[in-house]
């Protein structure tokens, strides 16, 4: 885990990393055309301040290094 919701009120608010946001990776897939691979979106949102139910999740979807 890279970026851990940290406390904000009663639940979790994301980002422990300098940039305070979430990053979601979109799961859309890309069609290149009949009988060919499909590949994996590049598409990802940011959002800032996301609120989580819990303190200590992590909130980068897939998760990933924030150095």
């Amino acid at each position: 885990m890279a970026n851990l919701a940290t406390a904000a009120g009663d639940n979790g608010v994301s980002g422990s990393s300098a940039t305070k946001s979430a990053r979601r990776t979109s799961v859309a897939k890309t069609a290149k055309g009949y009988g060919s691979s499909v590949s994996a979106s590049v598409v990802y949102s940011d959002t800032k301040n996301l609120r989580f139910a819990y303190t200590g999740v992590e909130c980068d979807a897939p998760a990933r290094t924030r150095a």
